[in-house]
């Protein structure tokens, strides 16, 4: 029980780490970044990470899957059937990488010549640093599967070490490259080494994990079907929330450009961890409730959702209060006080928005476990919606500022499904069932940029 404990605490340790190491890590670099590369520049980079991170969130609904699955026959002992499926999560996973980055690589100059105002200067080698991103595409892909081969597996350790020490390098390289006159197409390059070293680490810690020694694909076929049945419905939900979740970066370059982006960007990468922090710190309350709730034991699942709103919600103030008072002294001494003259406003306003995202965690996980799945897929629907139509509207009258205020809007949509909870537990919702713990959409790409 000891050991089982302990390894409990490490994973969450290590989880923590893959969390807390990006952007801190960028927080860090950015005013370097900034400074060597340009705004201009800087938020052409963004630009093409964002189109990139579109296209490649469309696959991890697939690796929700393989992780399922892989966990699931790993319990049963079946070790046929943990790599049947590693064989087929790969062969979904590495086909539809290699779809997505052919679409890529051939509308890249549509992208900059018609979509986006990244202007002349960059425009060529934004076209060469998307296709080389296209290229990062078709490894990162059957690297996620193999990333949930080792989550399912428990071995957090091997995946996070290997992936914290490759965005140290990549960040190290994209300094040292910057600082020394080299651009887009140099810091893409340097990406895609990285991107083959990360690669290779994770498919050999699997190979080694499993004891692979020949790639057999007997009953592959059996495989594709178990993963494609269940991964369908992940991966939908999984390609809607990475589409609203970069869609305001992707609007401010087609209509403002790049250098409004470039600041944008770095006032996300702020407040990002607010919401993120919570659904890593409360994803112990899905099987929770779900165990409760399923066993009839109301009147624990509605005190376990009590205390858990009570905390987040203080959690949230406590952090958000500062930020929001302090919020221009925090870009003066990060970025200068020329950037906090001008973009403090839109710091404030991610900081609320992303603060009732926050909020918004614990119900999402309680209606969640309840088994209100179709009610969050209309919430997250419309939230998405709202936020892109206004934060047009507002960005066409009132500039950048306009887009992070209609993430407020958003935040308070999603604050709905406190009714969908409330009503559950109100009635003793007799839907609630087991179901396999997944993290909500919007709440996986917050994780992820």
């Amino acid at each position: 029980m000891n050991t089982e404990r302990g390894a409990v605490r490490q994973n969450v340790v290590y989880s923590l780490l893959d969390f807390a190491a990006p952007p801190l890590l960028m927080i860090v670099a950015a005013p370097v970044l900034l400074k060597a590369l340009g705004a201009q520049q800087y938020g052409v980079w963004m630009l093409v990470n964002s189109v990139a991170a579109t296209a490649g969130g469309l696959g991890g609904g697939v690796g929700d899957a393989a992780t399922r699955f892989i966990s699931m026959y790993h319990g049963r002992g079946d070790h046929e059937g943990v790599v049947r499926s590693l064989l087929a999560s790969l062969a979904i996973n590495g086909t539809l990488g290699l779809l997505l980055a052919i679409s890529t690589i051939v509308v890249a100059p549509f992208l900059f010549g018609h979509v986006f105002r990244v202007g002349q200067v960059f425009q060529h080698d934004a076209i060469v640093a998307t296709r080389i991103g296209a290229v990062i595409l078709c490894l990162r892909f059957p690297e996620a599967v193999f990333v949930s081969a080792l989550r399912a597996h428990q071995y957090y350790r091997r995946f996070v070490l290997v992936s914290v020490i490759s965005r140290v390098l990549l960040l190290g390289s994209t300094i040292t490259l910057s600082i020394n006159g080299f651009g887009l197409v140099a810091i893409l390059l340097a990406t895609l080494a990285t991107g083959l070293l990360s690669f290779a680490a994770q498919a050999a810690s699997v190979a080694r994990m499993l004891k692979i020694r020949t790639w057999r694909n007997a009953n592959l076929r059996i495989g594709v079907r178990e993963i494609a049945h269940f991964g369908i419905f992940t991966w939908l939900k999984s390609a809607l929330g990475v589409l609203f979740g970069y869609a305001d970066r992707l609007l401010i370059a087609a209509v403002l450009g790049p250098t409004p982006l470039a600041y944008y960007t770095l006032c996300s990468q702020i407040t990002q961890p607010i919401p993120t922090a919570l659904v890593y710190g409360f994803n112990f309350l899905f099987p929770t409730i779900s165990s409760q709730s399923a066993s009839g034991k109301w009147e624990a699942t509605r005190r376990s959702y009590r205390n858990a709103v009570l905390v987040s919600a203080t959690i949230v103030v406590f952090v958000c209060v500062p930020m929001i008072v302090a919020a221009r002294h925090i870009l003066t001494l990060w970025l200068g006080s020329a950037v906090a003259n001008n973009y403090h406003g839109v710091l404030v306003a991610l900081v609320v928005g992303n603060g009732l995202v926050a909020i918004s965690i614990v119900p999402l996980y309680g209606a969640l476990a309840l088994g209100h799945s179709r009610e969050l897929a209309a919430v997250n629907l419309v939230a998405g919606v709202v936020s892109l139509s206004i934060g047009y509207v507002l960005m066409r009258n009132i500039g950048i500022v306009g887009v992070a205020l209609a993430k407020v809007i958003a935040g308070l949509v999603l604050l709905t499904t406190f009714a969908i909870v409330r009503k559950s537990l109100a009635h003793g919702d007799t839907t609630a069932r087991l179901s396999e713990p997944e993290l909500p959409a919007f709440a996986r790409v917050e994780a992820s940029r």
